[in-house]
């Protein structure tokens, strides 16, 4: 299976190898300090929730989670699944396929996630195909539920280097801050959005989405 807007030609092919890519994403692009930060600043998980992890790679991100959460992790990456199965198997539920598929089969129940993530997977996807993720994603959300999308992004002033890295992208369909709020607001009438910079070690330029599936009445 292969994502539509993913550019894998060249050197690109070898992130798809889980040990190369944990190692430039982790290791020298400074992929868990960065994690970290999230799961203190964004993610702010207190233990006993229940989380679905779209496009979960090979599993990394579950050494930043409490221990007692209920996880799934789903990714079309044959590779990354084993090694998140072989890593992570008494950590929670991974799932080979798209969130589609992962529906179809009903292999995770609806309306019951407390946090769904969708880390760097939608600028590898077409509006069409974005916009579907977020509609699913919406029916794992409990009432009172998030969803937390942390993407790369165009923004009007942008230093030449951050954008020439983000431009290198392996995703083709990199978005600006207002294309970003327009395709979100299709789906969330409540979401809330910031551009963070210095998140890796390379200048960079990511935007975090955040969006609830009830507004939050204060």
């Amino acid at each position: 299976m292969e994502l539509s807007g993913q550019n894998d030609s060249g050197l690109n092919r070898l992130f798809r190898i889980s040990v190369l890519y944990e190692f430039f994403q982790q290791r020298l692009l400074g992929g868990n300090s960065a994690r970290r930060w999230l799961a203190q600043n964004v993610w702010r998980l207190q233990g006993g929730e229940t989380v679905v992890d779209i496009g979960c790679g090979p599993g990394t991100i579950l050494k930043s989670f409490p221990a007692d959460i209920s996880y799934c992790g789903l990714d079309v990456s044959e590779n990354y699944i084993r090694a998140a199965r072989r890593k992570f198997c008494d950590r929670g539920t991974f799932f080979l396929g798209s969130l589609q598929d992962l529906l179809n089969q009903n292999a995770w129940p609806l309306n019951s996630a407390d946090l769904v993530l969708c880390n760097g997977l939608l600028h590898h996807l077409g509006d069409a195909e974005a916009l579907e993720v977020l509609e699913l994603s919406k029916r794992l959300m409990k009432a009172n539920g998030r969803l937390i999308c942390l993407e790369a992004v165009f923004l009007d002033r942008q230093t030449r280097l951050s954008k020439l890295f983000v431009s290198a992208d392996r995703g083709r369909h990199v978005r600006s801050e207002h294309e970003w709020k327009q395709l979100i607001s299709q789906v969330f009438s409540s979401y809330a959005t910031r551009i963070i910079t210095g998140l890796i070690r390379i200048p960079y330029t990511h935007i975090i989405i955040e969006c609830r599936k009830e507004p939050v009445v204060a």
